[in-house]
């Protein structure tokens, strides 16, 4: 009898309702670690804290995958480490749920598109203050909403990423709405899919398979 293959996965909390998803799928994968939104504001502080929870993690499983895109800060990441440690081939948390082809096609046809995953919309209109770093830059006498809207000028639309995970996607579409309201923007609404997360994960068993 083969020994059994334990999998890790290390992601961004906004992705957590598509990895645990994916981890649904594959008995391989043993291990989930949920990390803060928003660390990829500071790339350095991101692949800090992501190589001290694969170190955490590399003892207890074979391979590691990252719910992560680039984001600016995985291509540095090094290999470093006891297990094999994978990610998606993308830029960032959009890319992962959309790919490449769909991400920039998107932005094709409405170059001024802030994309809306679900992770992203239950977080809501803070997550966006967040993201421009407005509470970084916002004068006392311009309101935070105030401040997003100039610096989304140009932008047109919010575009909502349907992962078809459960009952709460017409609660999230309609929370996807209220982004859209405040930030001026009109919503439209487009369909993700799991394959990269999946791809990865079928990469690391793979790779395992190889040692």
């Amino acid at each position: 009898m083969l020994p059994s293959t334990n999998i890790g996965i290390i992601y961004c909390e906004t992705l957590d309702a598509e990895i645990r998803s994916v981890a649904r799928c594959f008995r391989e994968i043993t291990y989930l670690k949920s990390m803060p939104w928003g660390l990829h504001i500071e790339p350095d502080g991101l692949l800090e804290e992501v190589r001290e929870q694969i170190v955490e993690a590399q003892d207890q499983v074979d391979a590691i995958v990252l719910g992560y895109g680039r984001c600016q800060a995985m291509d540095r990441l090094g290999e470093d480490f006891k297990v094999p440690v994978l990610r998606p081939e993308a830029e960032d948390c959009i890319d992962v749920l959309l790919g490449q082809e769909r991400y920039e096609e998107e932005l094709r046809q409405a170059p001024g598109t802030w994309f809306l995953s679900p992770g992203w919309t239950r977080m809501g209109t803070e997550f966006v203050f967040r993201e421009l770093q407005v509470n970084r830059i916002a004068r006392k006498d311009v309101e935070p909403l105030q401040l997003a809207r100039r610096m989304l000028d140009g932008f047109t639309r919010a575009l909502y990423i349907d992962m078809d995970l459960g009952a709460d996607e017409d609660e999230l579409y309609g929370r996807a709405g209220k982004i859209a309201d405040d930030l001026g923007l009109c919503l439209a609404r487009t369909t993700g899919s799991l394959n990269l997360l999946e791809g990865a994960v079928l990469k690391a068993l793979a790779t395992k398979e190889l040692h």
